[in-house]
């Protein structure tokens, strides 16, 4: 970890701040991980940013994409998990409109939690 020595305007030293550098394996992960499952992908750039980790999971769009992506899984998980165990009266569902609900949550989870890393890195 870095320590940077930030000044306030009269030039007296106000502390420091950790600093630690993205992972250098940040790009090539996200985007390997990206095209393959996008919500991955941003998962990776940010679980690999450093310090700046703190700053983007503070962002309400990333946090808003993210909990979408998990609330529109969570549904067809739970069949998944009821049919295996036998809880569901079809012991083999086929629930396509819970599998098109996950696609479409998690295409714009995808979407909202992209604008807040870039609404962040601007910053």
């Amino acid at each position: 970890m870095f320590a940077e020595r930030l000044t306030d305007t009269t030039g007296r030293t106000a502390g420091m701040v950790d600093f630690t550098p993205p992972s250098p394996f940040r790009i090539p992960v996200a985007v390997l991980l990206g095209l393959a499952v996008p919500p991955l992908g941003l998962l990776a750039w940010i679980g690999l940013s450093g310090s700046r980790r703190r700053d983007y999971l503070q962002s309400k769009w990333v946090s808003w994409g993210f909990v979408l992506v998990v609330v529109s899984a969570a549904p067809l998980i739970f069949v998944a998990a009821a049919a295996s165990l036998g809880l569901w009266p079809d012991p083999d569902p086929n629930p396509i409109g819970l599998g098109l609900l996950l696609v479409a949550g998690s295409g714009l989870g995808t979407v909202l939690a992209a604008l807040g890393i870039l609404s962040v890195s601007r910053n």
